[in-house]
């Protein structure tokens, strides 16, 4: 899986989107525990789950597809 840096602040850009989901009250608590111990904010944490999850998601399909 590919590494990612340390949050690094970057101004709202006319190319950002924003996304809005619904958590469970246990799900947003522990993403919040999650974020601080990474010394993150939720939304800088959610990103890195996400880009994480995408770069593991698109491997599996290639994998599927060898």
């Amino acid at each position: 899986m590919p590494t990612f840096s340390k949050h690094v602040s970057r101004p709202h850009t006319d190319t950002s989107v924003a996304v809005t989901f619904r958590l469970e009250a246990d799900e947003e608590q522990r993403l919040a525990e999650l974020a601080r111990q990474d010394l993150r904010t939720r939304s800088s944490f959610v990103r890195l789950l996400i880009l994480r999850g995408m770069a593991a998601y698109d491997k599996d399909l290639k994998a599927e597809r060898a």
